[in-house]
């Protein structure tokens, strides 16, 4: 089966979002299901480039999430640039696109998915923050990946910060540090 024949919402995203679109194509004539999807969604057809490809599946497949994250996820995608009046920079396609598939990751894998704090930050990257009492998980796509802080609040009172960084398309590490923050997973997830 190509990549044409896989039903739309059913496209392999064991990499980032980006390079799946790229598999896909950018011809509106290579990718019918996600032309259907766009035409219903996104109104006439039109041709699509790479970025315009990401972005649609990026707001297409949030769907699955809540809809206080559907909508954030649109805030952000419509984002112009100087949007901070400060010379930043709109979000990029296929960051958001890469921050939708982690979330609906994080979301079908425990039964107690919490809804992050979205961020747009000025170079057009986003920031996903959880805080809890104990514990706060923070995940901003950089350009190297993605960079993660963790803060615990120890039995003895003392704040432990983690750093680490990993590949943008290693959503399985992402998860293993959502289920740290969860409480799910004790020690901080190392190599």
């Amino acid at each position: 089966m190509s990549a044409v024949d896989v039903p739309f919402g059913c496209e392999d995203f064991t990499g980032s979002v980006a390079a799946s679109a790229r598999r896909l194509g950018s011809g509106v004539a290579q990718i019918p299901p996600l032309v259907a999807a766009s035409e219903f969604l996104f109104g006439p057809l039109a041709p699509l480039g790479i970025a315009d490809s990401v972005h649609k599946i990026a707001v297409v497949r949030s769907a699955t999430l809540t809809c206080a994250l559907r909508q954030r996820i649109t805030e952000l995608s419509a984002l112009n640039p100087n949007w901070d009046d400060e010379c930043a920079r709109p979000v990029k396609s296929d960051v958001l696109a890469d921050v939708v598939e982690a979330l609906r990751r994080f979301a079908q894998r425990t039964s107690d998915f919490r809804e992050p704090f979205l961020a747009p930050t000025f170079d057009g990257f986003v920031q996903m923050e959880w805080h809890d009492k104990k514990r706060s998980l923070e995940i901003e796509a950089v350009e190297r990946g993605w960079s993660v802080v963790g803060t615990m609040i120890g039995n003895d009172g003392e704040h432990h910060y983690f750093t680490i960084e990993c590949e943008r398309s290693n959503f399985q590490r992402l998860e293993n540090f959502y289920e740290w923050f969860l409480g799910i997973e004790l020690l901080w997830p190392s190599l």
